[in-house]
């Protein structure tokens, strides 16, 4: 009898209490399974699929786990956070040990991504800048999908973009990474923080990378203009 997959429809493999899909690499609890399919484990005879169901309700199954920082990746690369709602956040907390050092492990577990951001700009702009890399690198092509750029340009790391402590080595970086700056420019999204970016070039005298990102944004085709 198949289990199949919620999601490209071909049949899984059931190991303990998880199922992983061959085909399209996606997996998961049992639990996220539809519900046809759980049915299926529920009638099956063989006593193996009848103890993987009981084990399914056991406490074991919600008990918290850590992740490793590449199952962090897989899961910003795949925007797929239902068995970790916060692999954004514990993604750089992971990637960057030394510049979260200064916070205790409570401190951070009370800290989304915007916050993690924003207060490793006020100490360490540099490092918060190789933060907002790595999430746009590892989330790579979904930032042309509206949910993502507005969640990352919009929400995470605008707090970053509109900071002048954060602004001046930001420039420093767009005049030679053109991937970052077509990541900020040419996404999906067009907001109040990058318009502060383009306009912090007057205020850093940076006349030819406001001239560069003007280019870009206006390629752009959720630019709206600079006011």
């Amino acid at each position: 009898m198949a289990i199949r997959c919620p999601h490209c429809g071909s049949p899984v493999m059931i190991r303990g209490t998880r199922w992983e899909c061959g085909w399209c690499g996606d997996f998961g609890a049992i639990s996220s399974l539809h519900p046809s399919e759980k049915a299926k484990l529920m009638q099956a005879a063989a006593p193996t699929i009848q103890v993987t169901v009981t084990v399914t309700d056991t406490s074991d199954e919600e008990a918290p786990r850590n992740f490793s920082q590449s199952e962090l990746e897989d899961m910003v690369h795949r925007w797929d956070f239902d068995e970790n709602e916060w692999a954004c956040r514990d993604l750089l907390i992971a990637a960057f040990p030394e510049a979260v050092s200064s916070w205790t492990a409570e401190e951070l577990e009370e800290m989304d991504t915007m916050d993690l951001l924003s207060k490793t700009g006020e100490k360490d702009p540099e490092a918060a800048i190789d933060m907002m890399k790595l999430l746009l690198d590892t989330v790579g092509d979904k930032l042309q999908e509206k949910e993502v750029a507005y969640q990352f340009l919009g929400w995470d790391m605008d707090g970053l973009l509109r900071d002048q402590f954060v602004q001046g080595p930001l420039l420093q970086r767009l005049k030679t990474d053109d991937r970052l700056a077509e990541q900020i420019f040419r996404c999906a999204c067009w907001d109040t923080g990058q318009k502060m970016l383009y306009e912090a070039c007057d205020w850093f005298g940076e006349p030819e990378l406001k001239e560069k990102l003007r280019n870009l944004a206006e390629k752009n085709p959720y630019f709206d203009g600079f006011d």
